[in-house]
């Protein structure tokens, strides 16, 4: 009797498992006619992934993304499926020119949802949509131009004389050093110095508090990986994806550094100095129209831009400013300056011509490094620039449909939430645009070879409205460290340093997998 029970009992627990199982199933297959019913070439998904099986803790965004780029050669757009989500990847630059600039207002939000009381750090320019979004970058866009820029350079300047002496005992001793930590520490004094006013001392002090922070933000551990993909992929549980230490930290920083200055009355030229002028007059001074109106020109008749002073600026939402200016800058300006030191090492040709270059600009300004100085540097921003087309730190650039889309010269509507992705990655190692793509030639950014180029198959820093708010920033922290670098040192490979470089599976931003590990020595010629 008691069998006869249990076999009853078993067989009820099998059918509803199989039932479960069965609606389980249908639900995430219910999407997989979305590309095939509006006639777009996709990839046949799997029940339960998609096609982004591969994608999670075996190969990188950038590479998975790549893979469905090559696939539709010749194609303007392809479709594929994030689980069950339908994903366009667009691979035209016409159709990127749509997206990015010309029907910008469809597409105009990222796929980022936030909840700013569970995680007040959130609320921050890259997180924002729609009106609120354009308000406050409106409000930020004064804060970013290059006469704000040469106003921080001597900021910078500090930061790269610890950088070197920091380097000299190494170098000394022709040590063979992980670069990437030592450039995060070095643009941990830059952000902690330009954005807070605060010396860091990353490089004296590997435990200082704002490397750390930055560290347990950005590491690629199980826990960070697994935390970011619950937020982004199930929104609704609400998941906090920062650690609430890092909170804590960031929001005790601004506060203190607010109220020391306005109680004491000090000035810097400073991002947290032009934050408070925000605070407290609603704007901040605009020292170059012609940058700040082409945001207007690209966002003009979009509702919301000309209601801007209606953001309230609370000591939250300056320090999520704050914050993603901390994150941003340290993390993608750390990556481009280490990915670059390793192309310099591999190919010590270019490293010694652009040494040549250096030399010959610090001369002119009687051996400073200074604003006017790097910036005129030709063979410097070339280098840089194929440093970002081979490794861009943002692979993959995304936006989402916020009003139903007819895709032009098609019948083919895309609704409103579906995600739109632009490979920036594998744009930049087509070879249709770029030859040869995984040799490192700065001669690609040469004058004549840019104009013969299609535009929007760049884009490191994103193109349009929405595009980085930061690049001068970034940019000009990466001159002024490789200015002091190759003025001093010479870097090398080593046996230490993989060839060719890895990518990190576990990274959101392109990232090498065990760090790059070049040699270091003092320079063989004065």
């Amino acid at each position: 009797m008691v069998g006869l029970v249990l076999e009853y009992a078993l067989v009820e627990w099998l059918t509803i498992a199989s039932v479960l199982a069965y609606f389980i199933y249908r639900y995430s297959i219910s999407t997989f006619n979305y590309w095939k019913d509006r006639g777009i070439p996709y990839l046949e998904p799997t029940p339960g992934f998609g096609n982004t099986r591969r994608m999670f803790f075996k190969i990188s965004f950038a590479e998975q993304f790549k893979l469905f780029y090559d696939e539709f050669d010749g194609k303007p757009y392809c479709g594929v499926f994030q689980f069950r989500s339908p994903v366009l990847v667009v691979r035209d630059p016409d159709m990127i020119k749509l997206v990015m600039v010309k029907d910008f207002p469809y597409f105009q939000d990222r796929r980022v949802s936030f909840n700013e009381k569970k995680e007040p750090l959130s609320a921050h320019l890259l997180n924002l949509r729609g009106s609120q979004w354009r308000g406050l970058r409106a409000k930020l866009t004064p804060t970013f131009t290059s006469g704000k820029m040469k106003m921080m350079s001597n900021l910078m300047n500090e930061c790269a004389e610890d950088l070197k002496t920091y380097l000299e005992g190494p170098a000394s001793r022709n040590e063979v050093l992980e670069v990437k930590e030592i450039m995060a520490k070095f643009t941990t004094d830059i952000i902690g110095s330009c954005a807070f006013g605060l010396k860091c001392n990353s490089m004296k002090d590997p435990d200082s508090a704002f490397r750390s922070m930055g560290r347990m933000v950005v590491e690629p551990s199980i826990n960070n990986v697994l935390r970011r993909l619950l937020a982004l992929l199930v929104p609704k549980l609400g998941i906090r994806v920062l650690p609430w230490e890092v909170t804590q930290f960031f929001m005790s920083a601004v506060k203190e550094t607010i109220m020391y200055r306005e109680q004491h009355k000090v000035v810097r030229n400073d991002f947290m100095q032009l934050l408070i002028q925000l605070k407290n007059q609603g704007k901040v001074h605009d020292d170059d129209d012609n940058e700040t109106g082409e945001f207007k020109k690209l966002t003009n008749g979009m509702n919301g831009v000309n209601s801007v002073d209606n953001i309230v600026f609370t000591d939250s939402r300056l320090a999520s400013q704050a914050f993603i200016f901390f994150l941003a800058g340290f993390e993608t300006s750390s990556t481009t300056l280490s990915f670059c030191l390793y192309e310099l090492a591999v190919n010590p040709d270019i490293q010694k011509k652009l040494r040549g270059e250096i030399d010959a600009a610090l001369r002119k300004s009687g051996g400073h490094i200074t604003y006017d100085a790097v910036q005129n540097i030709g063979y410097l921003g070339k280098v840089i620039d194929e440093t970002l087309r081979k490794h861009p730190p943002a692979s993959n650039i995304t936006r989402v449909v916020t009003q139903p889309y007819v895709i032009p010269g098609t019948n083919a509507e895309l609704d409103k939430g579906v995600k739109v992705v632009i490979p920036v990655y594998a744009l930049h190692h087509d070879p249709h645009y770029y030859p040869e793509p995984e040799r490192f030639d700065p001669e690609r950014f040469s004058s004549e070879a840019k104009s013969s180029r299609p535009h929007f198959t760049y884009l490191p820093f994103g193109e349009g409205p929405r595009n980085c708010i930061g690049m001068r920033f970034g940019l000009l922290q990466t001159k002024v460290g490789l200015a002091v670098l190759l003025s001093n040192f010479e870097f090398s490979v080593s046996e230490k340093t993989k060839q060719p470089l890895e990518l990190d599976p576990k990274s959101f931003i392109t990232s090498a997998k065990g760090g790059i590990w070049l040699k270091i020595s003092p320079r063989s010629t004065p």
